[in-house]
């Protein structure tokens, strides 16, 4: 509780400079958390408890009692380095531990090496490590006082004790998460780190129905179609039926040009000059500069807080569902997605990765979503700078001109989709390429070099042949580092996009609200390419003014914004409202969630919750639904 509460004390502190309003709030967390704490103590005592009562003379034995002390000493340590990585994990997430903790630590060689690269290990262990040993020795006396206390109570008085704090403290547990408010960040502080870590593992890929706000499907149904309906689509499937299925009328003269997609990490608009940088340096002076010869949207919002999440949204159009994407999900095999519709029309396609495909699954989700090859770092021929994550940007991109030069000599036409590391921790880079030193592992620094590695390339890649039948694309996969106090910050997730073909794509920029989802329809309207798909995206240049919307996951709760609104659904049943102020601007509560947002976010969420486990998200009924 101690060591607990120390802790709360700190992420209190860090979450201050964002609530410096609402300190009452932070404050709140610190007795609401010390109830979850004690709960969650005594679920994890109780064991132990009924080992010392059942196994007393099985315990006393010599070597029994020396084992029982080195467990002591490495559940301690156990304990003050989780204190400390809940405050390293709240740096970079402003959450307690959830889904994406659970991920890494299915992924050890990446993590640890993630940690040795980032952090100072030989200045942070020592003190973790002494503090446990001192803990130890305070503790060491009264575990062998109790192991060989040849007393002892009844069974009736212990489980007359036993049994009501199981259940107590299990009843509570089990309503946790604690709430304190309105204030994400202090709902957050108030949980407990062990409860937290536990329920994001068992819970990943909970149910929708029955945990979140729902409603009748055939309104559900109806009122998400209406959502992707537009001017130029014409519904497949029958009013009613469960499916999105739609004919996207493009025109009749494709301008089939290459692709290639470049999903750039963290690269949120918070990083970017022309968007939301407020700091006192530049940061992206080359998306800048061709941000002004190409589509610049300047209002795009990423989907969720990892990268499976952003290549779900932008490679399959599909909306986010609460808990983990479907790209880790058993069942994403054969979705419908930008890689089986261009291959539909003749292209190539392929992925290129710079770390390793195994990581988060994304390598057999790439395959086994339409791409024809997928190559990761170990397919790249020079690497002359690399972290843990994979290669440095600019040797991704060299590979990518090496790969381009051969797919350009066949007669179909290419979709390479890229996806880069060097914006990611331990934010380091090779030295000598921008004015800005990689050993201050600063955020700012390694934004500049991902920056300055895709300037570098267009510049490279316009000296090609084909570089003038080509569409250059760039989008983050997420933003950074997300703070802020509602359930979904949703300032945070703004992204930058830029479609890039100054010999095939009139400059212009567009204002309009729009989410990851909608890159994939908005680049087929672009080139001109009529299709069939159930995608929930929409073409973002038919929008009407002032009619866009965003969609976006924040661990369990799912966000969705329209006109100047956004409600969160969760898996409490609630429903939380705000008012959106446009640019960077934090949300602002409101007391009563705007109606037609709150039917929209959970029309369109059941609506891909439901598609996606009944299988109707996936290319071959698409495929049988045109052909009936």
């Amino acid at each position: 509780l101690a060591a607990a509460s120390l802790e709360r004390v700190a992420l209190i502190v860090m979450a201050y400079k964002d609530n410096s309003g609402r300190l009452g709030e932070l404050l709140l967390a610190l007795p609401t958390g010390l109830l979850a704490d004690a709960a969650m103590a005594c679920l994890l005592g109780l064991p132990f408890f009924f080992i010392l009562h059942h196994l007393r003379g099985f315990l006393q034995k010599r070597w029994v009692s020396t084992l029982a002390s080195v467990m002591l000493l490495i559940l301690l340590w156990n304990m003050f380095f989780s204190n400390v990585a809940a405050l390293i994990f709240w740096e970079e997430f402003s959450s307690r531990f959830n889904g994406i903790a659970v991920n890494y630590l299915l992924f050890p060689r990446e993590v640890v090496g993630n940690i040795q690269q980032s952090f100072n290990l030989p200045l942070l262990l020592p003190p973790i490590i002494a503090v446990s040993l001192g803990v130890y020795w305070l503790l060491r006396g009264r575990l062998k006082a109790a192991i060989a206390d040849a007393g002892g109570v009844s069974h009736r008085r212990f489980y007359a004790a036993f049994i009501p704090v199981l259940l107590v403290s299990g009843f509570t547990v089990y309503e946790a998460p604690i709430s304190v408010g309105e204030n994400r960040e202090a709902n957050e502080i108030a949980n407990n780190s062990y409860y937290s870590f536990l329920r994001a593992a068992w819970t990943n890929d909970a149910d929708y129905d029955g945990l979140y706000p729902g409603m009748d499907e055939a309104e559900a149904i109806a009122l998400t179609r209406q959502m992707v309906a537009q001017d130029n689509t014409r519904f497949l499937t029958p009013d009613g039926t469960r499916s999105l299925l739609r004919h996207v009328d493009n025109g009749d003269n494709p301008n089939k040009l290459n692709v290639v997609l470049v999903i750039n990490e963290s690269f949120g608009a918070t990083y970017v000059d022309n968007l939301d940088n407020t700091r006192n340096e530049s940061i992206t002076p080359n998306l800048t500069r061709l941000s002004k010869d190409g589509m610049w949207f300047n209002n795009m919002y990423a989907t969720g807080v990892r990268t499976v999440r952003g290549l779900e949204a932008l490679l399959t159009s599909f909306s986010p569902i609460p808990g983990i994407s479907t790209a880790r999900r058993p069942g994403s095999e054969g979705m419908n997605s930008m890689p089986f519709l261009m291959k539909g029309k003749g292209y190539q396609t392929a992925f290129l990765y710079g770390g390793r495909a195994v990581f988060d699954n994304m390598g057999h989700y790439w395959s086994t979503i339409g791409f024809d090859t997928v190559w990761e770092q170990s397919d790249i021929a020079d690497i002359g700078f690399d972290t843990i994550w994979g290669a440095a940007d600019e040797y991704i991109y060299d590979e990518a001109l090496r790969r381009i030069e051969t797919m350009s000599t066949a007669k179909e036409p290419f979709f390479l989709s890229l996806l880069s590391i060097s914006n990611h921790r331990p934010y380091t880079y090779p030295q000598g390429r921008i004015d800005k030193d990689p050993a201050d592992k600063r955020k700012e620094n390694a934004a500049t070099y991902a920056d300055w590695s895709f300037g570098r390339f267009i510049e490279m890649a316009r000296k090609r042949p084909w570089f003038d039948n080509t569409v250059f694309v760039f989008v983050a996969d997420h933003g950074p580092r997300l703070s802020g106090q509602a359930q979904v910050p949703v300032d945070r997730y703004r992204i930058p996009l830029l479609i890039y073909a100054p010999k095939q794509i009139k400059p212009q920029q567009v204002d309009t609200l729009g989410s990851q989802i909608d890159f994939l329809p908005t680049l087929m309207g672009v080139l001109g390419i009529s299709f069939d798909s159930p995608f929930f995206g929409i073409d973002m240049m038919r929008v009407p003014e002032g009619q866009g919307r965003v969609i976006m996951s924040h661990n369990y709760a799912i966000g969705f914004g329209q006109k100047g609104h956004v409600v969160s659904i969760d898996p409490t049943g609630q429903s939380r409202g705000y008012t959106m102020p446009p640019g960077d601007a934090q949300l602002v509560p409101v007391d009563t969630p705007d109606p037609e947002t709150r039917a929209k976010a959970i029309a369109i969420t059941q609506t891909a919750h439901r598609m996606f486990y009944s299988g109707q998200y996936l290319w071959e009924n698409r495929a049988q639904a045109v052909g009936n």
